[in-house]
């Protein structure tokens, strides 16, 4: 059976790749508007208007960098057009003054000095979308290239080796295309591009970031990852508030690390506040890592957008995982990313051998696939501690299984919504609930279930009772009727348009409609 390949204008996973905009010559700079603590809109957009689901700044100068009009900006949703045309994109009410890349999915602008604090909004002829607050700030704006010698200017680039030095609150750093693989962060401690410190972290007000420019590939290897979030010896502070956006990483194990003390499962030691939005990456592992690509230790992660990719070993390692979210680490988003073509354990996993508190989780509008169910598992609720919760909703799982589940939950409270679930090898069930570490409740509604014809939809483990379930309105086809404690059970074909080649949207009358991740 193919691969799913899925844009994000249909459900998840990455746009298109932008065309290439060009470079300008100016000066790093600061700007010299008002900071403001950004916060998410949560107006909806009018039904047939264009959908802004997120950037990847959330806040930065409108003044500065290349030709004097501040920072690129990349926003992600849906039904922009394929052209520009007449459409716009606005800050704060004040029109951007120039557009790099504009496609249905993606577009990069550069923000300029009409911007002020306040929503980005996409007009097109079809209406305007919905808001994402951005905030108007200062910080100085560099440019690197992996050969620079420079002052930081964009006709000077700086050298990855002197960015260290010029990490403070607010500075935003565009790698330039290259290969970048040296130790740029502090030296001595550990095997990462950048490893940085409490002294090398932003604020909530004032962030750092790290964004490859727009239309290149900075790529990050040679190295056991790319970002630790720590340059001392345990206990010292982490590195909080960082976005790290539009890079490509190829690390050995840990990609990005938020140096969670987990060992001794210290709860939420590791760096607050990250957000990794439009990267691409996969690890070169082949032992035993214990941990993910992605490795989340604390509160407030952003994870948007992203690209998880050719990782894994034969056989695969249940013990490795793509994102692994763990020592109680809360409000955390983990959406809209693609992970596919991972041979390991689950692709997204919370848990911590000493069990802790996770709240508010929300893993949503996700595609987790692999070429054969046999490679990988998809999301697992492992051991937390009692309180945990958080929502699993608008994601696509298909191709997974290595006959455990679609998705697991042993402990914490779930709602589990909008689901598609695809040719699961999971002889316990797609859905698993085992009360083995604790006693799991789910609400289960408006998912589907396409079982292969040996999966049962949703398995209670011994010890486990429908009492810990909550299912309505699910869609059940492959393996004979729903669950009895689904009242509301559509036992019917859902009508995917093609599945043999990974194309699961809902053909037009399909029983389905509104119901699962692709509508």
């Amino acid at each position: 059976m193919a691969c799913m390949a899925i844009g994000i204008g249909s459900h998840g996973g990455l746009p298109e790749a932008e065309a290439n905009p060009g470079r300008s010559d100016a000066a790093a700079t600061t700007s010299k508007s008002t900071p403001a603590t950004p916060t998410r809109s949560t107006a909806q957009a009018p039904a047939g208007a264009p959908r802004l689901f997120f950037t990847d700044l959330d806040s930065g100068p409108n003044t500065g960098g290349a030709d004097d009009k501040g920072v690129f900006v990349t926003l992600y949703g849906k039904g922009f057009g394929a052209t520009r045309g007449d459409a716009s994109v606005t800050v704060g009410g004040g029109a951007v003054d120039r557009y790099l890349s504009w496609s249905d999915t993606r577009i990069v602008v550069q923000l300029g000095a009409a911007v002020k604090t306040g929503d980005v909004l996409v007009t097109t002829p079809t209406g305007t979308s919905n808001g994402i607050r951005f905030a108007v700030r200062t910080g100085p704006i560099h440019f690197v290239s992996a050969s620079g010698r420079g002052n930081g200017s964009f006709s000077s680039p700086m050298s990855p080796t002197s960015v260290y030095a010029a990490v403070q609150p607010g500075a935003t750093f565009y790698f330039l295309g290259g290969s970048y693989t040296g130790l740029y962060g502090a030296t001595g401690y550990s095997d990462y591009n950048f490893v940085l410190g409490f002294k090398k972290g932003g604020t909530p007000a004032d962030p750092v970031a790290f964004v490859g420019y727009p239309g290149e590939t900075a790529t990050f290897s040679g190295r056991t990852g790319v970002f630790s979030f720590r340059d001392a010896d345990i206990p010292a502070p982490t590195a909080d508030h960082i976005t790290v956006a539009n890079l490509r990483m190829i690390c050995r194990e840990t990609c990005v690390h938020s140096s969670a003390n987990t060992g001794q499962g210290a709860t939420k030691s590791g760096a607050r506040n990250i957000r990794l939005v439009g990267n691409v990456m996969s690890a070169t592992y082949d032992h035993n890592t214990a941990t993910g690509i992605i490795s989340i230790g604390a509160d407030g992660w952003r994870v948007l957008g992203n690209e998880l990719k050719d990782t894994g070993t034969t056989p695969p390692i249940k013990n490795n995982h793509a994102i692994y979210i763990q020592v109680g680490a809360s409000d955390v988003d983990i959406g809209w990313n693609h992970l596919h073509h991972l041979r390991m354990g689950h692709l997204i996993q919370v848990h911590t051998d000493i069990p802790s508190k996770h709240e508010n989780v929300r893993i949503h509008d996700n595609v987790l696939t692999a070429p054969t169910p046999s490679d990988a598992r998809g999301i697992n609720i492992g051991e937390t501690s009692p309180g945990s919760w958080g929502l699993i909703y608008g994601n696509v799982l298909s191709n997974l299984g290595q006959d455990f589940s679609a998705i697991a939950i042993y402990s914490g409270d779930w709602k589990i919504q909008r689901n598609t679930m695809h040719n699961i090898n999971a002889t316990s069930g797609m859905l698993w609930l085992n009360s083995r570490v604790g006693r799991p409740t789910a609400v289960i509604t408006d998912n589907i279930f396409h079982s292969d014809g040996k999966s049962p939809y949703i398995g209670l483990a011994s010890g486990t009772t429908p009492a810990q379930v909550k299912a309505s309105g699910n869609v059940y086809f492959g393996k004979g009727s729903g669950p009895a404690f689904d009242p509301a059970a559509v036992n019917a074909d859902p009508q995917f348009a093609n599945p043999r080649e990974g194309d699961l949207r809902l053909r037009p009358g399909s029983p389905a409609t509104g119901k699962g991740a692709m509508h």
